[in-house]
């Protein structure tokens, strides 16, 4: 009902009824055409309109012929006193002439900055219900680099009367409130962001934050993904709410917005956030369809957030030497895979305690060591006790003990470890744990210096817990 009211309300604040150019009055300054509006169909609802139970009720064809017709339409969707102002608006918006009517043509044009809108009905008694339009903003296709996003709601009414189902009260189709707290104004430029934004972030509500999403990238998304991820971690009910309205929008990237929570505490958080988020997703009770889509869509994203923190926290773990990232893990297509310049065939190694066949090479001043299991291959073991190759955080042999700790800051001091201890006086371990698994680096350290260097998993243990 809904969407047929919407239209006849329109005719009066933002468009006109059907026009006949043909046939047209005169009277003053203005001209008036003929209401060509014969067995006229009203539009059914074209956005989802969501609803507790349905109201059986279709809109039927009208045929307008005079000012009398147009009101009767009228009252058919709304209480006198709407009416009453709508044919206020304008009231030489339409007039009859000789019995038939006539109207001025043109309007007031459209919001620009309406995206589009969702409606969903709630029955409040048997009497009344309400009717709650979300009106979306996004001006982001004609006003870029700048933009107005957000949304406003508005609640309708819609009661029973002597007359039947009648709205009390009601907005123009169109009807987003560009001052509504929950629509923002911002600019992605440069200049702009580090003087008004940069700094301000921590004062930005859930949804502010989000909606800056939307349309960020790079530097401009950082901050603001970090702020929200670590507020959804600290206070789950206050995210949840806040974006209730991301999972009906038209946005875009709304998508994206909403599983950067499972993104980013699997890509850049540690074990304690990551647990903090399982527990959430586990434990969550969602008050309403909303919330329940957000959650659906969290745990949606976690698979994927996982095996990708997981290949991430894998590729760190490597030397490079030579051009090449050699890296411990999963191999595909057989020796060499995918690396150039390795020797033509690998040195056998006998075989290890469960069967799989053992392998070792040397290449770039790396020995690298690796398993073939039912025909795939895994780099298990690499070490290097000459200047050249590094890991991933730029520590070759020959490094300070210091320059170590700066890049490896959580690396812990051990006795040195290993089949062969390279004379070291001791290791700094870094094992990060989480999706890292059992994965470490040692880095052996002789009168302050590092004097080889080993990256190892050691599959089902660690040197550290």
């Amino acid at each position: 009902m809904y969407t047929a009211a919407s239209a006849v309300y329109d005719w009066f604040d933002l468009t006109t009824l059907p026009l006949d150019m043909e046939d047209a009055r005169t009277e003053g300054d203005l001209t008036y055409y003929r209401v060509d509006a014969e067995n006229l169909s009203l539009p059914v609802s074209t956005v989802a309109e969501l609803t507790d139970s349905a109201l059986p009720w279709q809109p039927q064809p009208v045929t307008i012929t005079s000012l009398a017709d147009l009101r009767e339409t009228a009252e058919s969707y709304f209480s006198p006193e709407i009416v009453d102002n709508l044919f206020a608006l304008s009231p030489d918006h339409y007039k009859d002439f000789d019995g038939v009517l006539y109207a001025t043509d043109g309007g007031r044009g459209s919001n620009l900055y309406l995206l589009d809108k969702t409606v969903a009905a709630e029955q409040v008694d048997a009497d009344h219900w309400t009717v709650t339009v979300t009106f979306y903003a996004d001006s982001w296709a004609f006003e870029k680099p700048s933009t107005t996003v957000g949304y406003s709601q508005a609640v309708l009414d819609l009661e029973h009367t002597a007359d039947g189902w009648k709205f009390t009260s009601f907005v123009p189709s169109d009807g987003l409130d560009l001052e509504a707290e929950t629509v923002f104004q911002f600019t992605y430029d440069i200049d702009t962001f580090m003087r008004d934004d940069a700094g301000n972030l921590d004062t930005w509500s859930d949804l502010k934050l989000a909606c800056w999403l939307l349309h960020a990238d790079g530097a401009y998304s950082e901050g603001a993904t970090d702020y929200l991820t670590r507020r959804f971690l600290e206070d789950p009910d206050t995210w949840f709410d806040a974006l209730s309205v991301f999972p009906d929008s038209p946005w875009e990237h709304a998508d994206i917005v909403v599983a950067a929570p499972v993104n980013d505490t699997y890509a850049w958080y540690g074990q304690e956030e990551q647990d903090r988020l399982t527990e959430i997703l586990d434990t969550y009770q969602p008050e309403n369809d909303a919330q329940q889509a957000l959650l659906d869509a969290l745990k949606e994203a976690r698979p994927q957030a996982i095996e990708r923190a997981t290949e991430n926290a894998t590729a760190s773990f490597c030397l490079v030497t030579e051009g090449q990232f050699l890296s411990l893990g999963r191999k595909e297509g057989g020796y060499p895979w995918d690396y150039e310049g390795l020797p033509e065939t690998p040195q056998s190694a006998g075989t290890g305690d469960n069967g799989e066949s053992l392998f070792t090479f040397s290449f770039g001043g790396v020995d690298v060591a690796y398993l073939d299991a039912d025909g795939t291959d895994n780099i298990y073991r690499m070490t290097t006790t000459v200047p050249g190759p590094r890991t991933l955080g730029g520590i070759q042999v020959g490094d300070s003990e210091d320059d170590v700790k700066a890049v490896y800051t959580g690396a812990v001091q051990m006795e040195a470890v290993g089949e062969d201890q390279f004379g070291a006086d001791y290791a700094l371990i870094h094992e990060p744990g989480g999706l890292s698994y059992c994965k470490h680096i040692s880095f052996f350290i002789t009168d302050g210096e590092v004097s080889a260097i080993q990256v190892e998993d050691l599959v089902d243990g660690r040197l550290l817990s």
